[in-house]
């Protein structure tokens, strides 16, 4: 049975109301977001209605959903093309006279749009 392995105390701990928000609850909401990267569930009128995490994990969360956006879109767009239409990786590399190494190396100052 699933339930014997949830800490159903550590579950509801993470749940506020947005009216202990308003009470002074949102700076100690806050600073343990900020001290131990807890993450909250904000209820408005029984029913979730936001989250609130670190900047930090935004940002990643935000960056992987961008990530697989892109995959998403790569794997459209090659999704009909035949072996014989491609080009192997180091093919092109060889052919812009550019190594995996530069790639690597340079891989943080070119962002793509």
């Amino acid at each position: 049975m699933i339930t014997k392995d949830i800490n159903f105390k550590s579950v509801l701990d993470k749940f506020i109301s947005v009216s202990d928000l308003g009470r002074g609850q949102a700076s100690k909401v806050i600073q343990s977001v900020d001290d131990h990267k807890n993450q909250f569930i904000v209820i408005k009128n029984n029913k979730p209605a936001a989250i609130i995490m670190s900047i930090e994990e935004y940002k990643e969360l935000m960056e992987a959903k961008e990530n697989l956006e892109l995959l998403l879109i790569a794997a459209k767009r090659t999704s009909g093309l035949k072996n014989d239409e491609m080009i192997e990786f180091d093919e092109v590399l060889n052919e812009l006279g550019v190594s995996k190494e530069e790639l690597e190396k340079n891989k943080d100052s070119v962002e793509i749009d």
